[in-house]
């Protein structure tokens, strides 16, 4: 039974199958783990979905309880949570045994593929332990027949990880939902996408983010172009309509982050940085050595009266700094340092005051 394939002979013996399920956790309860290994062995290849007969699964809240932590993350995938499961305790039990046994790549892949599925769910979604959402940054390799990637890409859903305000769990459920295997059916998850891209993952500093996204999408399309014939190997009902639509679905997000990447680089090159701005708008040629905890600090406009003698500067002039800058403090430190060393000539001119700011003043 472990090495059967056919997809379709599995689905047609679900009942007989499944009926199992009971008498397996039963004996695991005893210690016996031969006949729910068994059960794990032939509902694998079929990859995760509504497995389990309804019948069956109407128990399985109850079956839950009594099932080790190993069985309920294994076996949760293979339940219809939209039908079945629509209890919040069934929700915190499956959290709770995510937590209590050793990571496996397994194990991470029927936790991702079920987070996904119950945040499908509208009256489960909120029940959701916001801790568990990390798990997507694991990353496990999810199998082509996933119900968790097919549901978990609705624009609520969607919505929902990103109201999380982790750029790392964001980023790693695009990686994850966006599949060669999976088109996006739900619009407003689609319209939900684009919209992150360009909000949450604008910028100069989401680069490598951005970078991520181009080759993920660009994998995704390079398997698609490969054709239904391809892919049918693995997911038999795939036709070449589902093939061209999830093409032209990934190519318009792979658009959109490539042109928040150009839009990024062109702010990059276009635009200095603030202290280049600051330096080349100075006028005066010198190289002054200056704390920073040191600003002019008028608390009016003042006037500075110099003879006539003085080489280089006008008669009088009149300077409000308000607000002071770096600039002003630039320019005005060096006309002061000249200014005065002329004035030492003429004792009877005081110097100009300068006012020292507290350290805690930012400047810029």
């Amino acid at each position: 039974m472990a090495r059967v394939g056919d997809l379709y002979q599995i689905w047609s013996k679900r009942k007989a199958i499944t009926a199992f399920f009971p008498f397996a956790v039963w004996q695991e309860g005893c210690g016996e783990h031969r006949v729910i290994d068994a059960f794990f062995d032939v509902a694998r290849p079929s990859g995760s979905g509504a497995f389990m007969w309804t019948a069956i699964g109407s128990l399985t809240h109850t079956l839950f309880n009594q099932a080790s932590p190993r069985t309920v993350v294994l076996a949760s995938p293979h339940v219809s949570w939209n039908s079945e499961l629509r209890d919040e305790n069934v929700v915190a039990r499956w959290a709770a045994a995510a937590l209590e046994i050793p990571y496996t790549e397994e194990v991470g892949r029927n936790v991702v593929d079920t987070l996904l599925h119950v945040a499908s769910v509208d009256s489960l979604r909120q029940q959701i332990p916001v801790g568990i959402w990390a798990w997507l940054n694991k990353r496990p390799p999810l199998p082509p027949v996933c119900l968790g990637r097919s549901v978990g890409t609705g624009g609520k859903v969607v919505r929902m990880v990103r109201e999380l305000g982790n750029t790392e769990i964001l980023e790693s459920y695009f990686l994850l939902v966006w599949s060669e295997w999976d088109q996006i059916f739900d619009e407003s998850g689609l319209t939900e996408m684009h919209t992150s891209i360009r909000e949450d993952f604008d910028g100069i500093g989401q680069g490598h983010r951005r970078s991520t996204f181009v080759e993920r999408l660009h994998h995704v399309l390079g398997q698609l172009d490969q054709g239904a014939g391809y892919l049918k190997q693995s997911k038999p009902w795939l036709d070449e309509d589902d093939v061209q639509h999830a093409k032209g679905q990934y190519e318009k997000l792979k658009n959109t982050a490539l042109e928040v990447e150009r839009e990024a680089t062109e702010i990059l090159t276009r635009t200095p940085s603030k202290l280049t701005k600051i330096f080349d708008s100075l006028t005066w040629v010198g190289i002054v050595r200056l704390p920073l905890d040191v600003i002019l600090c008028f608390p009016s406009p003042v006037t500075v009266v110099v003879p006539d003698s003085v080489p280089n500067f006008r008669t009088s002039f009149v300077r409000e700094f308000h607000p002071p800058s770096l600039l002003h403090y630039l320019r005005a430190r060096f006309a002061y340092d000249h200014l005065n060393k002329y004035l030492q000539l003429s004792p009877d001119y005081p110097q100009v005051p300068f006012v020292r700011a507290p350290p805690s003043y930012n400047m810029f």
